[in-house]
């Protein structure tokens, strides 16, 4: 059964709840003041099957001015418009803005029901339909049936029924694909079920028993049950008007605006780029940074308008801006948004969302042209490249690619197959970079070895911690996706922590040769009893940091052991150690701190350290007090 929605507009009084009523027998007026004042307060809700194949959902939205913000809650994601205009009053104030709100939502199918037929003549009624006829006139809805008709006799009910289905018949039905997204437009309970939500389920599917996420209010919870158009369903899909039985969330926990989709699926936004077309009223223009009501789905939030190539915009005109919000929203590229002023409360224009996370643009830069071009006209594949070129070092995550395409990860993958085969990007783990940006990170990676070598020719090399910390921050896998290139490219190298240039790890100079030698000669002397690197450097003439690069490099080369803080040892020294204290205990089984001192005649500042690096080296094992051989 194809399933659609139809919202009406119009004036306040025209009789859009009546008509409902007329087509359904659903009263839409649920509201205690709305019985008592005559009109629509709220959104009212309706449903209607056509025969076996096509079942309707009607939201009746209220023609107040005051509540026109309720309007244009209902009006998103309505597949089309019944403008509903009476008969004893003709075309009104709210009539237009309801219609403006229309068009620049893109809606473009629609009948007009002329209302109150019984309270006019046909002369009146000539007139009534020319004047919707001229008021029509180069708009969407320009050729749209018109249809007068009387819900309180029910002349031409059946008519507009006809004339609906004729419409619906042609209305494409929203894919079950892509995004779920329901955003919240009346939340209640019921006793023995608890808190449930409705809205127009604009994107996607989701079924019970579902985790789902609150947005933006970071709560989780789990779907209950499912009902659409009063029935219970296993599944709820795009186009439909559904019901949400949440586990565990209260009422007060949620509010119209707040959107239901499923983890990590959706982003905040605090800016958004976007067109903007400023609707040829007779108002003065609108200078950058003016503050407006931006409305999208049941979302109503205050932003600041940013126009990108100009200074002002003039009435008519319409113009690549960004919007910055004072509280983040939820919203996908494509989708469509009101701005109302914030002084006069009049719907003054709308546009089309482009990028959900831009960056902070500089105004009346050169590359703005290049941007507004790959969003409002380039391929999946062009806005894929964009996104991550966006990302920079760092890259971006894959599901937030997606998010940003406003596709579920599927969606997107023969794209990313066919950048990467164009050697465009690079995937590594679950972050997307482009290839400008990683061969730009590895060209400063090995630039950074370079100089380290450079200015410290003694050292073996830096560590990766340290060559990290002076490269852009980026997650560890892409350091290491980098570095493992030039590892395979045999342009460096790496030793446990140590990352150098490959073929580096000798040094010809002759003076450093010489104090090499001198500092080995210098630990042979002083055998088992080494002095500190500071005195050392002294009795050498050298500068302590240049004696303890050159012993770094020893260690690395295997000449030279470090024990223990500041204990540096000549290898021969250690090797001798070694194979005395195997030799004593081959023979005695164990061996004490006061055996080791009195084999080696050396005092317990160096006894205890040397005890345990060969604890260390797994030669020894300590018992208690003693050491034995390890097996």
């Amino acid at each position: 059964m194809k399933k659609i929605v139809i919202g009406t507009t119009g004036h306040i009084d025209h009789g859009k709840t009546s008509l409902i009523k007329a087509l359904t027998g659903i009263d839409c007026d649920r509201l205690k003041e709305e019985k008592e004042r005559g009109i629509t307060i709220e959104l009212g809700f309706a449903h209607y099957r056509f025969g076996d194949d096509l079942l309707m959902g009607i939201v009746d939205v209220p023609g107040h001015e005051k509540f026109v913000r309720h309007m244009v809650a209902g009006a998103w994601g309505i597949d089309m418009v019944l403008l509903v205009v009476a008969a004893d009053e003709g075309v009104m104030p709210q009539t237009k803005e309801h219609i403006d709100i229309c068009e620049l939502l893109g809606l473009d199918r629609g009948i007009v029901a002329i209302t109150k037929k019984d309270l006019v003549d046909e002369e009146m009624l000539e007139l009534v339909k020319e004047d919707i006829k001229d008021f029509l006139k180069g708009r969407p809805f320009e050729g749209a049936q018109v249809i007068p008709v009387s819900s309180a006799t029910g002349e031409n009910i059946d008519v507009l029924r006809d004339a609906i289905i004729s419409i619906a018949n042609d209305v494409h039905e929203k894919s079950k694909d892509g995004i779920f997204r329901l955003p919240i437009d009346r939340v209640f309970t019921l006793k023995g079920l608890g808190t449930i939500v409705t809205g127009t389920c604009i994107s996607g599917h989701i079924s019970v028993g579902e985790e789902i996420e609150i947005y933006p209010l970071n709560k989780y919870t789990k779907i209950r049950n499912i009902q659409t158009y009063h029935e219970d369903a296993g599944e709820a899909m795009a186009g439909e008007r559904v019901a949400l039985n949440l586990q565990g969330i209260e009422k007060n926990d949620i509010e119209r605006g707040i959107i239901i989709g499923r983890p990590d699926t959706l982003l905040l936004s605090n800016r958004i780029d976007a067109t903007f077309k400023y609707l040829k009223l007779p108002y003065k223009p609108i200078k950058t940074d003016t503050v407006l009501r931006f409305h999208v789905a049941t979302t109503q939030e205050e932003s600041r308008l940013v126009i990108l190539k100009k200074d002002i915009i003039e009435p008519g005109e319409e113009l690549f801006v960004q919007l910055v919000f004072k509280k983040p929203v939820v919203v996908l590229p494509e989708d469509r948004f009101i701005i109302r002023s914030s002084y006069a409360i009049q719907t003054i224009g709308g546009g089309k969302i482009l990028d959900i996370m831009p960056q902070r643009h500089k105004r009346k830069a050169q590359l703005l042209d290049s941007y507004y071009s790959i969003l409002t006209e380039g391929s999946i594949s062009d806005k894929t490249e964009y996104h991550i070129l966006k990302g920079g070092y760092g890259g971006i995550p894959s599901k937030t690619l997606s998010i940003l395409l406003g596709m579920n990860e599927a969606g997107i993958n023969n794209t990313l197959e066919n950048l990467k085969q164009k050697g465009k990007i690079k995937s590594v783990g679950k972050t997307l970079i482009h290839m400008d940006w990683f061969n730009g990170y590895k060209n400063m990676l090995k630039a950074c070895v370079e100089d380290f070598h450079k200015k410290n020719p003694l050292k073996v090399g830096l560590s990766k911690e340290e060559l990290r910390t002076k490269l852009p921050k980026v997650e560890p896998v892409i350091f290491q996706a980098a570095l493992d290139q030039f590892i395979h490219q045999g342009l460096i190298e790496t030793d446990k922590d140590k990352v150098r240039l490959k073929g580096i790890s000798q040094t010809n100079d002759k003076d450093i040769s010489a104090i090499r030698e001198a500092f080995l000669i210098k630990l042979l002397e002083y055998g088992l009893m080494p002095p500190g690197l500071k005195e050392l450097a002294s009795e050498l003439k050298q500068q302590e940091k240049h004696i303890k690069d050159i012993a770094e490099r020893l260690i690395y080369e295997g000449k030279v052991v470090k024990i223990k803080g500041d204990m540096y040892f000549h290898m021969d020294i250690i090797k001798n150690i070694k194979q005395q204290v195997t030799d004593f205990l081959k023979k005695n089984k164990e061996m004490s701190p006061s055996d080791f001192k009195t084999i080696f005649d050396i005092s317990r500042k160096y006894t205890i350290p040397i005890l345990e690096y060969l604890d260390e080296i797994k030669l020894t094992i300590r018992s208690e007090n003693k050491r034995i051989l390890r097996s």
